[in-house]
């Protein structure tokens, strides 16, 4: 929330309180900030403008009032209402509010423009903050770069949204802040990633960090949840050795009180795609299997689709041909009932290619045109499914063509191998990559 820096902002309020004469306000405004930190916010609001009401009617300079004010637009902000929270915090800057750190100011009018969505000039004062902030302020900077990252990946700009992150990292560490910098440096892979144009050193410099700070963890159900995303960010630079190691740290977390069955199902499932990435087929078998189950169990049809569609994977690597088939079956029919389209399509691919591989073509023509028309209504899809299946359309016909009259029962195409080869180097294995908020 954009709004949850801001009791840090009113924090260095009391010390100025102390010295003034009005002892209800003084009072106020210490229990104001005290409710701020207990995530009152709305009392904390009450006790502000009631605050900044007895101020106004004292005759002497606006010092006193500034300072209420300031506390109040903070609380505004906190509350949801960032206009006028921008609206107090400027004219509290304007009356010459002091406050302890300097880059209060520029982080409280950020928020409200973030709360505002206004991200470009979010971005703007949350960098301004963090440029104010001298070095005994590293949390508080890192704070605001945080913040900013995620103005900067709002407007689009990815790249710069990762470089932000991966500084809050360092500033997270530098203040022996353990859990944020690990997640800063998490989100900084996950937006290298993102960019158009991203290094893989930058987003492997990122993960190793994390993992590293890992180590310095004691939350086990963060520690989990990091371990997972790490496993997903080297899957996707098909690091699978080191992604096979965090999701079986992750899964090791798995016990006692950190236990719930999604989690455990979720680690399941990316356990086995990694081994069917890896061709470890066979060691694959047993996690798409228990993932499947649990699934089953938590009526979550699409996600044991997945695990279905991955077990079917991997009984093809083995050469399980008619095993495959009864899973891409099972796995084409629970996509169906979760209304899975590019699901559904790729459960037709499947069964077009062991078809293919078991010698009936009539049959594979029918599942590669279904797959394919399913590919096309799919927004999802991109353009390599759909040349995959016309070029296996084009070699069946041409097979055809070769051998007129041959029957659609009597044998296999010469090359179907090659076609269930390539089925698996392009698309052999689904992580639970849409669901890491689940752990």
């Amino acid at each position: 929330m954009a709004s949850s820096p801001v009791p840090g902002s009113v924090r260095g309020q009391s010390r100025t309180q102390l010295l003034s004469p009005q002892t209800e306000i003084q009072s106020l405004l210490k229990a104001g900030i005290k409710l701020f930190r207990d995530n009152e916010d709305l009392r904390a609001l009450a006790a502000f403008k009631k605050a900044f009401l007895l101020s106004s009617r004292l005759p002497e300079p606006p010092h006193t009032q500034a300072t209420c004010l300031f506390n109040l637009g903070a609380a505004y902000i906190a509350t949801g209402k960032p206009k006028k929270g921008l609206k107090c915090t400027r004219k509290a800057k304007k009356m010459g509010a002091a406050v302890e750190k300097d880059g209060d100011f520029s982080f409280n009018i950020a928020a409200a423009y973030d709360n505002l969505r206004e991200y470009a000039k979010a971005a703007e004062f949350y960098g301004k903050a963090v440029h104010e902030y001298e070095a005994g302020e590293t949390p508080n900077a890192a704070d605001a770069l945080v913040k900013l990252a995620y103005c900067l990946a709002s407007t689009g700009d990815s790249a710069s949204a990762a470089g932000s992150f991966r500084l809050a990292g360092w500033a997270y560490r530098e203040a022996q802040q353990p859990e944020d910098a690990a997640m800063a440096m998490r989100e900084a892979a996950n937006y290298f990633l993102r960019s158009p144009k991203y290094h893989p050193e930058d987003v492997l410099e990122a993960l190793q960090v994390c993992s590293q700070l890992c180590m310095g963890i004691t939350n086990l159900e963060l520690l989990g949840k990091l371990h997972n995303h790490l496993g997903l960010h080297y899957a996707e630079l098909k690091h699978f050795g080191q992604a096979e190691m965090h999701f079986a740290e992750a899964l090791k977390l798995c016990s006692g009180e950190n236990f719930t069955l999604r989690k455990g199902a979720v680690l399941l499932q990316n356990l086995g795609a990694i081994y069917n990435a890896r061709g470890e087929p066979q060691q694959a078998l047993k996690y798409h299997s228990q993932a499947a189950d649990s699934y089953g169990a938590l009526g979550e049809r699409a996600s044991q689709a997945q695990c279905l569609y991955n077990l079917a994977s991997a009984h093809s690597q083995l050469g399980n041909v008619h095993r495959a088939q009864l899973y891409y079956q099972q796995a084409l029919k629970a996509f169906v009932e979760a209304g899975d389209s590019y699901g559904e399509a790729q459960g037709c691919e499947g069964l077009g290619t062991a078809h293919l591989f078991m010698g009936h073509p009539d049959q594979a023509t029918q599942y590669y045109k279904q797959a394919l028309a399913l590919f096309e209504k799919s927004k999802e899809a991109p353009d390599v499914p759909r040349e995959r299946i016309l070029e296996k359309l084009a070699d069946i016909a041409n097979y055809r063509e070769a051998v007129p009259g041959r029957s659609s029962h009597t044998g296999g195409i010469a090359d179907s191998g090659a076609d269930l080869e390539e089925q698996r180097t392009e698309d052999n294995y689904m992580l639970a990559v849409g669901r890491p908020d689940l752990f």
